[in-house]
């Protein structure tokens, strides 16, 4: 590969942000047998009738913010890193929220030896939402595919995703589960999408040089275009809903 293109496709990699610790735990990419269960997904754990904890609505533009995106279940949040299910959540998210990210804990990783590769990830988040701090082995949303002003509904257009990754490395490159956020003039969240009928399939992610992501204001809406390796979504904001083309 020339070495120039190498150079900027290394460069346009999504690795996690900046502002933020990360604290990986020895032996971490030392694989284990077994299967991880997400704690914050522990109806068990969870309980009947939970404390509900209110979203951030408000957006920070900083470094670590990032989603917290419901998918219809609850998200457990704890006081303390919990991979081993000793302690109960101090309530749950019921709406996604508006997060900053200050420390992501990598402990352990797991090999389900009943399939031909499929891997489990104990990794947890200490976030910030509303002022308190949290815990978290929920998937965060932390990368902004992009960000576009709307003038005309005086509103701010995010499209965001999660890092999927690959292989042993939980959160570097491959976006997808996309969503969209919609900000007023307060950069408050006034709508989110469910997550997009879309896979993008690429380990990379750039406007201009992959043709990721196209857009047009026209006269119904803005209108964003996303391509993928086998797979495209249009869509239309119109000011009020998001309707698929």
């Amino acid at each position: 590969m020339n070495k120039t293109i190498l150079t900027i496709l290394t460069s346009i990699i999504l690795l996690p942000v900046f502002g933020q610790e990360i604290v990986r735990q020895d032996g971490y990419y030392d694989l284990k047998f077994g299967i991880y269960e997400t704690k914050s997904l522990d109806k068990e754990l969870i309980g009947f009738k939970p404390r509900v904890i209110e979203p951030q609505t408000e957006f920070k533009k900083e470094d670590n913010s990032a989603f917290l995106k419901v998918k219809g279940k609850v998200i457990a949040l704890f006081d303390r890193v919990n991979d081993k299910g000793t302690a109960k959540p101090i309530g749950v998210l019921t709406k996604t929220s508006v997060i900053q990210v200050d420390t992501i804990f990598y402990k352990e990783i797991f090999k389900d030896t009943t399939k031909e590769w499929s891997l489990t990830f104990n990794v947890w988040y200490a976030i910030t939402m509303n002022g308190q701090q949290y815990y978290t082995d929920y998937k965060i949303h932390d990368f902004i595919a992009l960000q576009k002003e709307l003038p005309k509904y005086n509103q701010e257009f995010l499209l965001v995703s999660q890092r999927t990754g690959y292989d042993e490395y939980y959160d570097n490159g491959y976006p997808n589960h996309f969503f969209v956020v919609i900000l007023n003039d307060k950069n408050e969240i006034t709508y989110n999408s469910e997550i997009l009928d879309f896979d993008y399939g690429d380990e990379f992610w750039d406007a201009e040089l992959m043709g990721s992501v196209s857009t047009e204001m026209t006269e119904n809406g803005f209108e964003f275009n996303l391509s993928g390796l086998e797979d495209n979504f249009n869509g239309i904001w119109t000011g009020k809903e998001l309707k698929k083309k």
